[in-house]
């Protein structure tokens, strides 16, 4: 499977079309997308389904360029793709309807029932068939969402009817079904029911016209949702998973796809939007505790944690990217332990044309990188964006700009290094780290940019300390590290390196960022000079203890780089 997830932005008049200035991206955004689906990097041999989210695909230009890259001979029988189209004018929809082989609701959804006043929001289900013959199916939006209602000049037109498709699994004769409901229409209403309802109701009136049970394997739900993980959108996960409910349909091994648009432009932080995920309810799935690309949401994820007792796979990446993985089907499963597997395998992030990301590199994502890098991005963690009246702030904004780009290079055993060592009490599971693994992130940049602003020569390494300064010749490993007090960042750094040889220098930071001496010497204020060897007989005699707090007044009092390497080269060496 592979799902696109891009970056949108819409005019603010009906039909809310995509920008001017986004539509030569979004056409490439789709070329991107296909030729993902045809790399087939996840390791099967097709990609059998290909999802665009909600209202993504620029109109007719974009049905004509999915139409024709799947009519070519290079695209593989037997797939499905399925993808949202930009709002549409009536007159717009009725040149979509008359494109050959496309299948429309003629009755419920008729022309005629569409008032020039009316515009469209559909999605379109595209099949190449065994034949080579590619035919399409529209299906109309059911439920407007409340910023489709108001509206000023149109309205939308509400669709009627909901596309089923069934077919059979290649060399086995099992079948499958599968449906696409369009963002609002996974929690609207029609006449006392939801509209998942209506649909598992059909299927249950077939099965007892067949005096038989049949399967719905996929439910696709493709979204522009800026709230993917509100209650009232995970709220109806569990109930729609209740086999008591429609028992004739059978949901144990379906797959709930939550396909949605990106949170920004870029791979990053979102705080709307993405969040991307397939929904299980089996239970034979193992939940995933630090697997690369995607995790197992919970409360950070979903707050509430709804999904507690189902097999939730969220992918952490909602900014604009596009997801390929091979999902695993829970009825295909052994029994007992041979059978415990992760729901998706081979899960990768792929960039769109012109981006270049650790987050999107065509491969997995480690938790690890995908949570260094965000934290990364956040120009409020600049030593010249806290102070930026001092002298050297400057200087310090290049040392920044030129950690971060050293500490996005790191291999991710380095980063999950320079993080743990960074932070006492620390999980290794990026997954769950929060406020003082981001402050650790902060005191590190902090911490190097005041060295980097004093001419120090750095390389970052994360094998064991984070980092290797020079002073002529001579080199110092380097941890920063801040905890709740100094003595116990100083415990928590001799227990992560505990065979540490040659000169190591601690900058710790405590809670209330104290000094340990006012006339900045180490925190023993020892009478002999720290040695530069280490000795088997004292542990820490070759550590230098210094406070950041002492650093950091060191770089607020200097007027240039010179009186600030004179400063911290008294204190250190």
């Amino acid at each position: 499977m592979v799902i696109a997830q891009p970056f949108v932005d819409f005019t603010d008049r009906e039909p809310f079309t995509l920008k001017p200035e986004l539509r030569d991206a979004a056409m490439a955004g789709i070329d991107a997308t296909l030729g993902v689906a045809l790399e087939r990097v996840h390791g099967a041999e097709k990609t059998h389904f290909t999802i665009f989210p909600e209202c993504t695909i620029p109109g007719l230009m974009g049905f004509d360029r999915i139409a024709a890259a799947m009519a070519d001979d290079g695209w593989p029988t037997g797939t499905i793709v399925i993808g949202g189209l930009e709002g549409l004018t009536r007159a717009q929809f009725v040149e979509l309807s008359r494109r050959p082989n496309t299948t429309y609701d003629t009755e419920g959804s008729s022309l005629d029932h569409i008032r020039e006043d009316q515009w469209v929001n559909c999605c379109v289900t595209w099949a190449k068939l065994d034949s080579g013959e590619v035919r399409s199916w529209i299906q109309i939006k059911v439920q407007p969402a409340f910023v489709e209602l108001r509206t000023e000049y149109q309205s939308m037109f509400q669709g009627q009817s909901i596309f089923l498709f069934k077919g059979k699994y290649e060399g086995v004769n099992a079948p499958y079904r599968f449906a696409t409901l369009i963002c609002f229409d996974w929690i609207g209403v029609r006449d006392q029911r939801r509209v998942w309802e209506w649909l598992l109701h059909a299927i249950e009136q077939l099965a007892e016209f067949k005096e038989a049970q049949l399967p719905l394997n996929w439910l696709f739900v493709a979204q522009c949702n800026p709230g993917p993980s509100h209650t009232s959108f995970m709220g109806q996960v569990q109930p729609f998973f209740n086999q008591v409910e429609f028992p004739s349909v059978l949901r144990e091994g379906a797959c709930l796809v939550m396909a949605n648009v990106a949170g920004n432009v870029a791979p990053g932080v979102a705080k709307e939007y993405g969040q991307t995920a397939l929904i299980f309810a089996a239970n034979k799935f193992m939940k995933p505790e630090n697997q690369p690309t995607y995790c197992a949401g919970g409360e950070f994820q979903r707050p509430g944690n709804q999904l507690e007792n189902l097999t939730d796979t969220v992918f952490r990446e909602r900014g604009a990217c596009i997801h390929s993985f091979r999902q695993r089907n829970p009825s295909c499963l052994p029994p007992g332990a041979a059978g415990r597997e992760f729901a998706l395998a081979n899960a990768t992030v792929h960039p769109f044309p012109g981006a270049e990301d650790p987050r999107t590199p065509s491969g997995h994502v480690p938790a690890v990188v995908k949570w260094v890098n965000d934290e990364l991005d956040d120009s409020e963690k600049s030593l010249e964006s806290k102070y930026p009246q001092w002298p050297l702030a400057g200087t310090a904004s290049d040392a920044h700009q030129r950690s971060v780009n050293a500490l996005r290079r790191l291999n991710p055993e380095a980063q999950t290094k320079t993080v743990l060592v960074a932070t006492p009490r620390t999980s290794s599971v990026p997954d769950a780290w929060r406020n003082p693994q981001s402050d650790g992130v902060k005191h590190v940049l902090h911490t190097f940019s005041i060295l980097g602003a004093a001419g120090y020569q750095t390389t970052f390494h994360g094998n064991g300390a984070q980092a290797t300064i020079l002073k002529g010749g001579e080199s110092v490993e380097v941890v920063a590290v801040i905890g709740p007090s100094h003595e116990e960042c100083d415990k928590h750094v001799m227990d992560q390196l505990p065979d540490h040889r040659g000169q190591l220098l601690v900058i710790s930071r405590d809670e209330d960022n104290t000094s340990w001496d006012p006339r900045m010497r180490t925190l023993f204020d020892q009478a002999a000079e720290p040695s530069k060897e280490f000795n088997f007989t004292e542990p820490t005699s070759a550590v230098i203890r210094v406070s950041y707090q002492d650093v950091l007044n060191a770089y607020r009092d200097a007027a240039n780089e010179a009186a600030l390497r004179e400063s911290i080269d008294a204190a250190i060496f």
